[in-house]
């Protein structure tokens, strides 16, 4: 029978969307997240993206070494940009209605492995979101699949392990802006030291993104 190993968080490598494009805007700059008048010029080395400015990179990047606001915001233009390049990187290691069960077990094993790709999937961008917006909730997120997941229980639970995991803190409530939620209330949640810190480890493998 086979063994179910315990599945993390893993990382998922990003290409730049287009890199001729990206040379076009280097000179534009990003403005900084926290200080007034001053930009960033996030750019793609070959290899890795760096962000770099007037006195060097952001706090962000100079602390964890992953991308930062400005990186996030210079690659992507808008939320289900970032859905898309991240879904086409996440890939299954097979399709579970190909593999060959020999025991129930096996069943059962090969389900929870794939679920743990879409929950690696979601919880990749759900905290990207909180890095490029500052704060997330549950809507940024629906937003971004363009409603791929609407009604299904997986989303609850990315956002529920992240939160078990303090990886991301809840810092208050407000109305969903969906129809379909009917206006009940979401948790706004903000990315936790603890959740850079992984972002952080998970690079010495490969980055998130």
């Amino acid at each position: 029978m086979l063994e179910q190993s315990k599945l993390e968080l893993d990382p998922v490598e990003l290409e730049p969307k287009d890199f001729n494009l990206i040379l076009e805007n280097l000179d534009k700059g990003v403005p900084s997240a926290h200080d007034d008048g001053k930009k960033y010029f996030p750019r793609f080395d070959g290899s890795r993206w760096i962000c770099d400015g007037p006195d060097g990179p952001c706090q962000h990047f100079r602390i964890y070494r992953t991308p930062c606001r400005h990186i996030l915001q210079k690659r992507f233009e808008n939320l289900n940009d970032l859905y898309k390049q991240i879904s086409e990187k996440v890939e299954y290691s097979r399709d579970i209605r190909d593999m060959h069960c020999d025991e129930f077990e096996d069943v059962i094993t090969y389900v929870s492995c794939y679920k743990q790709y879409e929950i690696n999937k979601l919880s990749t961008i759900f905290l990207n979101i909180a890095i490029l917006r500052g704060q997330v909730s549950v809507d940024d997120l629906h937003i971004a699949t363009n409603e791929h997941y609407a009604d299904n229980p997986i989303v609850g639970v990315a956002i529920g392990s992240m939160k078990r995991s303090g990886y991301i803190e809840c810092i208050g409530y407000r109305k969903t802006e969906r129809k379909i939620a009917h206006g009940r209330p979401v948790g706004i949640y903000k990315i936790t030291k603890k959740g850079f810190e992984m972002l952080r480890k998970s690079r010495m493998e490969a980055p998130i993104i």
